[in-house]
């Protein structure tokens, strides 16, 4: 009889346990990957006058001693490879055309003409000692142009491609991002609501002199943005108590911003400050703090109840760490959260964002 009771309470316990942990996966459950379609465009000429090296190849940043720029063939897999793994792999990014650019769209910004600058003249301009004319004039970029040339407003209205990547020389004058298209918002960089494209085509500016970190920084302030679009601005300053919060400014709290709600906690911080951050890029910050970061693995499901302190060492301590440490947080779920009627998948709306209201508005029904 003792023996037959034993069995009861441990099959009883193992379908308590069963139902508890499908509840918990029921909440925590990838969202379907999302494939995303984008052009690659490679601003990196071969120069003839310098031996039939690519730009990268020839040049080096004004008093830094550092290698050869990286290669931007390279980069891009790299960039690929990383969101798609700190997105937990609900998104795919699939890359549908390649371009070598033989047409640049780089001009200095006291040109009435708005000429586009050749690869000769850049060669010029980077061989200048510390940069000269770039740093003092400055540059800018023609996107409506550089769209039209490559036919990407046609393709994005097309579904042939979702949005655009373009690497770079230094002072190429592109935004870290930009977006085009009717409805467009702040995407890091003024709006353009007037191109000739309809849908909303997102083109990524990334510089090739620097690394996969800052490739992934800019990203991150694209994905800041597009949230501020969907939640609204960050507003700590006018608001008094946690309930007033929204999830994002939740998620974008670090020990600075968030105290006044929860005296000493934090959650995840922003790209440039991290939950410990005392200033920008305080990416190597020792000094341990509570926060919240793990609770945000059971998004929506976020109740301030288990704060463990952590500094620095979390993310390597060191700058392509924390990216994709912020990145890993970010809530990338199946459905739809009651609390706020949002995608419990963020990411969503970064990548296809009327796509993105289109299932939020669906899942409301």
């Amino acid at each position: 009889m003792k023996n037959k009771i034993s069995f009861f309470l441990l099959i009883t316990f193992s379908m308590l346990f069963s139902q508890t942990a499908n509840a918990k996966s029921s909440v925590n459950r990838n969202a379907d990957t999302i494939k995303v379609k984008v052009a690659v465009v490679y601003e990196d000429p071969v120069l003839s006058e310098y031996g039939g090296k690519r730009m990268h190849e020839c040049f080096r940043t004004p008093n830094v001693k550092q290698r050869i720029w990286n290669n931007p063939i390279r980069l891009s897999s790299d960039y690929k490879a990383a969101l798609e793994e700190v997105s937990s792999h609900v998104v795919c990014y699939e890359i549908v055309e390649e371009i070598q650019a033989n047409h640049f769209f780089t001009y200095l910004k006291n040109d009435p003409l708005k000429r586009h600058l050749t690869e000769d003249q850049i060669a010029v301009l980077l061989s200048e000692p510390d940069w000269k004319t770039l740093k003092e004039i400055g540059t800018s970029y023609d996107y409506d142009a550089m769209v039209k040339y490559y036919g990407f407003d046609k393709k994005r209205d097309n579904n042939e491609i979702n949005e655009v990547w373009v690497w770079t020389f230094p002072y190429g004058g592109m935004y870290e991002s930009h977006m085009m298209g009717k409805g467009a918002f702040w995407l890091n960089s003024d709006p353009d609501s007037t191109s000739t494209c309809i849908e909303l085509l997102s083109i990524m500016g990334l510089n090739y002199e620097r690394d996969l970190a800052c490739a992934l920084e800019s990203y991150g302030h694209r994905f800041e943005s597009t949230m501020m679009q969907v939640y609204g601005w960050w507003a700590y300053e006018n608001k008094q108590k946690i309930s007033e919060l929204t999830n994002w400014e939740r998620f974008a709290g670090y020990i600075k911003n968030y105290d006044k709600f929860n005296t000493g906690k934090s959650h995840i911080g922003n790209i440039h400050f991290p939950p410990n951050g005392e200033f920008d890029y305080n990416w190597k910050n020792d000094k341990k703090v509570l926060s919240y970061a793990d609770e945000w693995y059971n998004y929506p499901n976020i109740k301030e109840k288990k704060a463990r302190l952590i500094n620095c060492e979390e993310w390597n301590c060191d700058h392509l760490g924390y990216m994709k440490w912020w990145f890993s947080h970010i809530p990338h779920f199946k459905g739809i959260n009651p609390n706020d009627g949002k995608l419990n998948n963020w990411w969503y709306y970064v990548v296809n964002y009327n796509e993105a209201l289109r299932m939020e508005n669906q899942l409301k029904k």
